[in-house]
């Protein structure tokens, strides 16, 4: 095939209450060559949120500048677009969008551009919920040539558990290189979920996960040096009855690893913050409270909650500092690690001072 022009598009538009929209930008007009494309669109409508699914395998005889694609689900209200820039010559592909985010992508080694594949990628999708589409927004750079990503809630649920992290979106990512960013930004309602969510990642290792654990906590556990930067954040959203979370953010720098675990002995929350080795971390939470819904007394009034952390470090099995901190914590362990090479863990063992929270939470209603 010869192509007459540079640019290529393809409209359907009706077929199955969907249209779809494909365009293809720097084709050689001056090399002919053989093109083979066999993909496959899969539409599970029967959830809340509903999946989209292609599954592809292509050679175009060429590497292309740009390729953008958008696929519109008129029955369901639903949008999903993708964008490619710097797309290999053959690639086998395989996606699902909606409430989770699976991706799978493998370059033959003879069109690798080293360790990576594509320059950057886009995929987005809109849901229309309420009168307003809600988005779902991925970016990713340096895509690496052999990839696997999973990005999904947990489901695993029990009311007589702690409750804090259950439902939470998790990742699980491994590829062959560790030069990637990446971006994934979804409000609630685009994923069906509890709350908005954000997650940024610079240069992630070779295999990273973000999973809940046995005991109804958190972990983050990731290959090599860890990942270089890392940034998230959880907001609006609902907890206890009267308690409302605007946001919970976590900031790592070197990060290879870490869990939080929340106890409730008597009912009264501890934090443990555990098996951090390297890089520096810190979070952070900021909440609002409603008395009116236990006092009827207070009606609409909203109360900036302040939590005054008492926090003691242990540093192997060695206590080593204790700190006060106002909704959250920070460590560092950049100069302990480089002196022990990362044999010692630190561990926060966190508990929200009751009496001076109050006090504090008064201050903020009062002067803001």
């Amino acid at each position: 095939w010869l192509p007459a022009r540079e640019n290529f598009y393809l409209t359907m538009n009706g077929i199955e209450l969907s249209s779809a929209e494909l365009q293809i930008f720097g084709l050689d007009t001056e090399q002919s060559r053989d093109v083979s494309v066999a993909a496959f669109f899969y539409r599970q409508d029967n959830l809340t949120v509903p999946r989209l699914s292609i599954d592809m395998s292509y050679d175009v005889g060429q590497r292309l500048d740009y390729v953008y694609s958008v696929f519109t689900d008129l029955e369901n209200l639903v949008r999903a677009e993708t964008f490619i820039e710097g797309v290999p010559q053959q690639t086998r592909f395989s996606a699902t969008i909606g409430d989770v985010l699976l991706l799978d992508v493998d370059v033959p080694q003879a069109f690798r551009s080293g360790e990576t594949s594509v320059d950057s990628m886009m995929i987005q999708q809109h849901r229309y919920v309420d009168g307003f589409w809600w988005p779902a927004t991925t970016f990713f750079r340096d895509v690496p040539s052999v990839m696997s990503l999973a990005a999904e809630p947990d489901t695993r649920y029990d009311i007589r558990e702690e409750t804090s992290f259950q439902g939470m979106m998790t990742l699980d990512y491994a590829s062959n290189s560790d030069k990637m960013d990446m971006y994934i930004e979804a409000s609630g309602r685009a994923i069906d979920a509890k709350g908005d969510t954000l997650m940024i990642a610079k240069n992630l290792p070779k295999t990273f996960k973000l999973e809940t654990t046995e005991d109804w906590g958190v972990r983050i556990v990731s290959s090599d040096n860890g990942v270089e930067e890392l940034y998230m954040r959880q907001s609006n959203l609902p907890g206890a009855p009267g308690a409302f979370l605007d946001r919970l953010e976590i900031i790592g720098e070197d990060l290879k690893g870490a869990t939080i675990t929340i106890h409730r002995p008597l009912g009264y929350p501890v934090i443990v913050l555990d098996d951090i080795t390297t890089g520096r971390l810190v979070s952070s939470a900021e909440i609002h409270l409603e008395p009116g819904v236990y006092v009827p007394l207070f009606g609409d009034l909203e109360v900036d909650g302040r939590g005054v952390l008492l926090d003691a470090q242990f540093t192997g099995i060695l206590p080593t500092s204790t700190s006060i901190g106002v909704n959250g914590v920070v460590t560092d362990l950049s100069v302990v690690s480089t002196l022990t090479g990362g044999s010692v863990e630190t561990r926060h063992i966190m508990v929200v001072e009751p009496f001076t929270s109050g006090v504090a939470s008064l201050f903020a209603m009062i002067f803001g």
